[in-house]
């Protein structure tokens, strides 16, 4: 009966590791289809912030276990994120256009790729999953871009997801 057990639990460790792996490959293509989506929903990058902020998540039983950066695949943002009430002149911005914008939100004035460190740090899933992918853009802006103009990219994530998630998770049948 031991013998059972063991060959039970071995095989269950095996499928873990193989549910975990295929996790942290979805992640990284989640995180190039975040970038790719944010860049051409039609917003603008003034700092880069917003963009350097998305990350993507991996916890296992609630606890962080590994994340994709942004800010890890594209350059770095170009200053401090911008604040309200204050008024932004750039003669070559993010995205590499002279360029004014007016805050309409506060922000701690730091940068978005501590905020995407901090987020995956400090968040946990609800739930009891043994896996959750979360997929976070966390500047303080983010949901008024989004709100605004549609232009951080992720319902197009989403509904992106949503076909592509399920067959790139899958394990393949034993043959």
């Amino acid at each position: 009966m031991r013998i059972v057990r063991e060959a039970i639990a071995d095989y269950h460790k095996k499928m873990e590791d193989d549910v975990e792996k295929r996790c942290r490959i979805y992640c990284n293509a989640l995180c190039e289809y975040a970038i790719e989506f944010r860049n051409s929903a039609g917003g603008h990058n003034y700092t880069g912030n917003l963009l350097n902020s998305i990350v993507v998540c991996l916890y296992k039983n609630r606890q962080p276990i590994f994340a994709e950066y942004a800010a890890e695949y594209i350059p770095k943002a170009i200053q401090v994120k911008m604040t309200a009430p204050k008024h932004y002149h750039f003669t070559r911005d993010y995205d590499g256009e002279e360029s004014d914008y007016h805050a309409e939100i506060q922000t701690d004035e730091g940068w978005g790729e501590e905020d995407a460190r901090k987020f995956f740090n400090s968040y946990r899933p609800e739930g009891k999953n043994l896996f959750d992918i979360v997929v976070a853009y966390p500047v303080e802006y983010a949901g008024f871009i989004e709100e605004a103009s549609q232009a951080t990219g992720i319902m197009e994530l989403y509904a992106h997801t949503e076909k592509f998630g399920i067959n790139f998770l899958q394990i393949p049948k034993a043959v």
